[in-house]
């Protein structure tokens, strides 16, 4: 055998030895360490709505801009709350004025009745005690409406309850706002999370605060760290659901091939580094490192073709 052909025997020896090694690791990396391409970054949604009804005065923000906990966001035509405002403070004033004149007669009533026994009956005694018990009543409702009053004023100006992005906003001045209907989404910023769906086969050694590693379709090179926050305990069933007259659903058919079920797994996502974006809705890849001897660095990043 000549020199050439031992040579392409041992390339093509080495091109194999190479292709097991790489095999090897890739099954080390993915089978060991359940990985999938079902994950998506989530972010809790607060729909912002004004607690009282009114015509949409002005508006503070635009579409996508960040907000901080406390900056106004809209509002309200509050002329109508001002008047009632000025209502409640005149009734107060007016129920004050009544209990303090049936104090006042409670109060000459006692003296002249201690002074002058006989001179005043116990029914007309008691009657006016009743009145200042009812006065004062009157004038503890007045003081209830009067804060109410202030509160619908304040609930005319509406703020950012959380740090957030304000998303497909579309609420403009002159906009009829209705009492507790959303009108602004705002996703917050502090919420952000990875949920991945898994096969059933593949969550059994899985626990709560297991690692893991995420890469994001937007930046298929930047493998980030995260940690395993939960696992779902439940997913909703087609055979068996009630159907018409309150009987199982069933289907008909029946499939020989049965797939693995995929179960929710929520992932905490470390510090990102810089430059990284999180939007609410995008695809991830996850891997959990069930294996704890298996350390970040000899796991390569997941696959990003066909992701």
């Amino acid at each position: 055998m000549s020199i050439n052909s031992l040579l392409r025997w041992f390339l093509t020896l080495l091109i194999i030895v190479i292709a097991c090694v790489f095999c090897y690791i890739r099954y080390n990396a993915y089978f060991r360490n359940p990985w999938t391409r079902d994950g998506m970054v989530q972010a809790e949604v607060v729909q912002i709505a004004a607690r009282v009804s009114g015509q949409v005065k002005a508006v503070h923000v635009r579409d996508n801009q960040f907000v901080k906990a406390g900056d106004p966001l809209f509002d309200l035509d509050d002329r109508s709350a001002r008047v009632a405002v000025a209502q409640a403070e005149a009734n107060l004033r007016q129920k004050q004025a009544v209990a303090q004149s049936a104090r006042d007669k409670a109060g000459r009533d006692e003296r002249l009745r201690r002074d002058a026994p006989g001179a005043i009956s116990s029914e007309t005694f008691q009657q006016v005690a009743d009145q200042l018990l009812s006065a004062e009543a009157d004038v503890a409702v007045a003081q209830a409406q009067l804060e109410q009053a202030r509160l619908d004023l304040d609930f005319t100006h509406i703020a950012a309850p959380v740090n957030g992005y304000i998303t497909n906003l579309t609420v403009q001045p002159g906009t009829m706002s209705t009492a507790y209907r959303p009108l602004v989404a705002l996703i917050n910023a502090d919420s952000f999370r990875v949920d991945a769906f898994f096969r059933e086969t593949q969550i059994r050694d899985f626990r709560p605060g297991d690692p893991a590693l995420v890469t994001l379709m937007t930046y298929s090179n930047v493998p980030l760290e995260a940690t395993v926050e939960s696992v779902g305990w439940g997913i909703a069933r087609e055979n068996g659901s009630t159907g018409e007259q309150l009987l199982p659903s069933v289907s008909p058919t029946f499939e020989w091939i049965r797939l693995a079920q995929r179960i929710p797994v929520r992932l905490r996502l470390g510090a990102l580094p810089k430059g990284i974006e999180l939007r609410a809705g995008t695809t991830a890849s996850v891997l959990v490192r069930v294996h704890p001897e298996d350390t970040a660095a000899s796991i390569p990043p997941l696959p990003t073709i066909g992701q």
